[in-house]
């Protein structure tokens, strides 16, 4: 067999709820990486994790329950960070000190203070970019896992005449059905809507925030929120409108549209074949997943730098929303 491209760790690799790390320890063993270890929260979640990456996947790999054992005991490139959002930044400190790349879950890193903190700039922005530095400094790359922008292409198969390339991008419409509700349901989704406005437009700002909570039946008072602002940009400003209602069941409504044109998500289960429906007209998706963790080694192959931008004004970004979020439904 040739040698692995890269030795990968996946904290959290359990399929738990809406767990993702199974299925990247899975991605980055088909780009040809090996997994060599996970973390776990407990010695027993570790092995149910272990045992079901051996059966599912033929992936044979160590389970630790900390990172820091992980990262004493096996050498590795990689470190896929998979735990819940509030453990991200002391184990993406970890990771960067040990010299590795690190491919991230959404958001990059978070604390419930965040949505209440006035001084985004010295609570998000400065941490962020601290952080940044550390990879810059090693030569190691940082992504996070918003695997929207790379439906594009397909988008761009059933709309041509949208102006998703190079042109103007006058408007911008996405739909979401996260699990969570309240401002967590930003603290899951805004990610994706950030990525998406950078893939579209580039780096930009976010004005003229306004957003309000709806209820849905039997889900909650604050189960539904819509969201409307400027994202203002070297190319011009974008109207964008961002709507997310909670949806416990697989699959999940999901879609999005560019300058009046748009696509829904549709989700053939039990393999999660994924495909985009519009006025008629179907075209598959190749599993943006599979896509984000092949990027992400090629970006490691070829040297790749971080995207600084886009990873610190994502960051900031997010926390500017949620902070909205959290003071509408103090009202």
């Amino acid at each position: 067999m040739p040698p692995a491209r890269h030795r990968v760790a996946v904290i959290g690799a359990r399929r738990k709820r809406q767990g993702t790390g199974e299925y990247i320890a899975r991605e980055f063993a088909r780009c040809g990486c090996e997994v060599r270890a996970i973390v776990g929260t407990s010695a027993s979640t570790v092995e149910i994790a272990r045992t079901a990456l051996r059966e599912r996947y033929g992936i044979d790999c160590a389970g630790f329950t900390s990172l820091a054992a992980l990262l004493r005991s096996e050498p590795v490139d990689i470190v896929a960070v998979c735990s819940p959002a509030d453990a991200h930044l002391a184990q993406l400190e970890l990771a960067a000190k040990a010299g590795c790349h690190v491919f991230s879950e959404k958001p990059l890193w978070w604390s419930d203070q965040l949505g209440l903190c006035e001084n985004a700039d010295a609570e998000v922005r400065k941490p962020t970019q601290r952080l940044l530095e550390q990879f810059l400094r090693h030569g190691r790359y940082l992504a996070l896992n918003t695997q929207w922008p790379f439906t594009l292409d397909a988008f761009r198969q059933l709309h041509p005449q949208a102006g998703a390339g190079e042109g103007a991008i006058e408007h911008f419409s996405m739909w979401l059905s996260p699990t969570s509700q309240g401002a967590d349901m930003l603290v899951d989704s805004a990610p994706h809507l950030i990525s998406m406005l950078q893939a579209l437009a580039g780096p930009g700002t976010l004005e003229q925030v306004q957003m309000r909570y709806h209820e849905i039946l039997d889900l909650g008072k604050r189960s539904a929120l819509e969201l409307s602002c400027i994202y203002a940009h070297q190319r011009g400003a974008t109207r964008v409108l961002f709507k997310l209602a909670r949806c416990p069941q697989l699959p999940r409504p999901a879609g999005y549209s560019v300058n009046g044109f748009g696509v829904e998500r549709h989700v053939e289960l039990p393999g999660y074949l994924l495909s985009f429906v519009s006025n008629g007209n179907t075209i598959p998706v190749r599993d943006p997943l599979a896509a984000a963790v092949e990027d992400f080694v090629q970006a490691v192959d070829s040297g790749r730098a971080p995207d600084a931008t886009s990873v610190v004004e994502g960051m900031v970004q997010l926390q500017q929303l949620v902070a909205i979020a959290c003071k509408e439904e103090r009202l």
